[in-house]
């Protein structure tokens, strides 16, 4: 038995030391996506282990297809948040040959694995397919010729060297009537043709026309300077300095005004995504407690600026809180992608199953130039009572003893509505005379005990009365209230929203909501319309993300909200009240 946990224990010591070992991964990263025929770009490859990039060095998994030009091994450590972070692996300089789609297989170097990772070359670019033997070029093209209004049109600046260029200046880009948005830094690389090795610095812009008709981009100038070449020049001699000056054509392109069937908004984009999740996932609904859902607009080819706000529709049952949205903006080689991000606090008012209804936004697919609409389906919510819903209803009403006694004998004295009858009916006829006796006997206590009962009722119910009265307002109930009322003067949002919710789920409250949602619609119902307005305020600012922001100017202010639940008088003073029904109506 020893000998088996011996062992047990080794495996386990085994397993953990080799589980490390397992998870540890090799990534594969490229300086760019947009690679054309005959020109280079860098492979970056990545790992975790010195012992992976030891067994590694001489592996050759570049397919062949490409030419390997430099492979250069790093290993490099730096300091994050006071840790080191060390990393290793290889960098390749490739060049494309030819164009097509390949496969680099999945590694498996030491314990380290990869996925296979694919590599996609487009064909060979035409911008310097031309017969002159000048050093340097300057290229633009454009990614359309005609596009809509508000569209994102790709513009390309391309400077081609084969000699080193000194004190270089190239002029912005100049357009009317358009925002221009530079897609990313610089990119370098090479370009190997016909025996000659360019050096390429490529510049991406994003055009988006802000009106219709024709928008012109003024020429590109490209200023430089090189040395003069001069084969008979002594080498003893200063060299020389040429200066260089190029342009570009001006571009004219035709903007189309917004189609007639285009829906609201104007949207032209090559992807319009809405997304919406609950935070946490799979969470309970509840009546008076707030559910959080995370909203997402994604828009590509889009600026920030054009995302729409969506308007959720009115539904019964729920009140929907949203917070200001949050908007990001992504920049890539491709083009602009902006992302609208916001914060929804939906707050069930009533148990039973909730529907959300569909939101719909339309936007025009310019790549098939047709409406198309980004749905985002409608969810049911199934919503269960509070806690304190669930708890009232449980609750048995409890009926003073001499009432029990008082109805016990009232049935006695009314058999028909009692199993004696039956049992008066079925008994021998011999002892029906001491019945009798005793029946009548039974109804004289009982109506002596129903004239003091009824003395003792009235009694009861003015102490009753008298002690609701007192309880209202007595400084027991005005603690949960007197708390709400500080917190509230000391601007303290969410306290005083704790402080509510507690005095209201206790007996202690007079106010025949359990909930802040119920309080604000008897508030409402009741004419209280200053006071629900005030707890609208203050829920939609404990839902907002900016609540714990200490240096926000929108910072919650309670006074006035102090005031009103300083002065706030109960419509129904009594709901804990419960009145038991009289057993004789008095006659007038």
């Amino acid at each position: 038995m020893k000998q088996q946990k011996i062992v047990y224990s080794l495996l386990i010591m085994l397993l953990l030391a080799v589980a490390p070992a397992a998870s540890a991964k090799i990534t594969l990263s490229l300086d760019r996506t947009d690679i054309h025929e005959n020109e280079t770009f860098h492979l970056r490859v990545q790992v975790e282990e010195v012992n992976t990039l030891n067994a590694g060095a001489n592996m050759d998994f570049i397919p062949e297809e490409i030419t390997v030009r430099s492979r250069q091994e790093y290993n490099s450590s730096i300091v994050v948040n006071g840790q080191y972070n060390t990393q290793m692996g290889w960098d390749f300089e490739l060049l494309a040959n030819s164009p097509g789609t390949y496969t680099i297989p999945a590694l498996s170097i030491g314990n380290e694995r990869s996925e296979a990772f694919t590599i996609r070359i487009f064909p060979e670019q035409d911008d310097i397919g031309d017969s002159s033997n000048a050093q340097i070029k300057l290229r633009a093209k454009l990614s359309k010729e005609e596009v809509y209004v508000q569209q994102q049109l790709i513009f390309t600046v391309r400077i081609y060297r084969s000699v080193v260029a000194r004190n270089q200046k190239i002029t912005p880009v100049r357009v009317t009537n358009a925002l221009v948005e530079q897609l990313g830094d610089n990119k370098t690389f090479d370009v190997v043709k016909d025996g000659n090795n360019f050096r390429v610095v490529e510049q991406r812009y994003a055009i988006f026309p802000q009106q219709s008709g024709e928008m012109t981009i003024e020429p590109i100038t490209y200023s430089a300077t090189v040395l003069e070449e001069n084969q008979g020049r002594s080498p003893w001699q200063r060299s020389q300095l040429k200066p260089i000056n190029l342009s570009t054509q001006k571009y004219r392109i035709n903007v189309k005004p917004k189609p007639q069937n285009a829906a609201e908004p104007w949207l032209p984009a090559t992807k319009l995504q809405l997304e919406a999740e609950w935070q946490p996932k799979n969470q309970t609904f509840r009546v008076g407690d707030p559910a959080h859902l995370d909203f997402i607009i994604k828009g590509t080819g889009l600026l920030k600026t054009q995302l729409p706000t969506v308007a959720f529709p009115d539904q019964k049952g729920i009140t929907i809180y949203r917070d200001t949205p949050q908007y990001r903006q992504r920049i890539n080689r491709f083009g602009v992608n902006s992302y609208h991000f916001e914060k929804i606090a939906i707050i069930p008012s009533e148990p039973g199953s909730i529907t959300i209804p569909e939101v719909k936004i339309p936007w025009w697919n310019v790549e098939t130039d047709q409406q198309e609409f980004a749905t985002l389906p409608s969810r049911t919510i199934r919503v269960e009572q509070s806690s304190n819903q669930i708890s009232s209803s449980q609750t048995q009403t409890v009926i003073p003893k001499d009432q029990q006694m008082a109805m016990q004998q009232d049935n006695q004295a009314f058999p028909e509505n009692s199993e004696s009858n039956t049992t008066v009916n079925d008994i021998n006829q011999d002892y029906w005379k001491y019945i009798t006796f005793g029946l009548a006997a039974l109804w004289l206590l009982t109506a002596l005990l129903l004239v003091r009962q009824r003395k003792n009722k009235h009694r009861m119910a003015d102490t009753h009365h008298t002690d609701a009265q007192v309880k209202a307002h007595s400084p027991a109930n005005a603690i949960g209230l007197k708390h709400a009322i500080n917190a509230a003067n000391n601007n303290d949002a969410h306290l005083t929203a704790q402080s509510l919710a507690s005095w209201l789920r206790s007996d202690e409250s007079p106010a025949a909501a359990t909930n802040i949602t119920q309080f604000i619609g008897l508030c409402r119902d009741s004419g209280l319309s200053e006071l629900s307005d005030e707890l609208e305020l203050l829920q939609h600012h404990c839902y907002s993300r900016h609540a714990d922001d200490i240096s926000s100017t929108r910072r919650w202010r309670g006074r006035k909200m102090a005031r009103l639940l300083a002065g706030y008088k109960s419509p129904n003073p009594h709901k804990n009240e419960q009145k038991l029904p009289e057993l004789y109506r008095r006659r007038h």
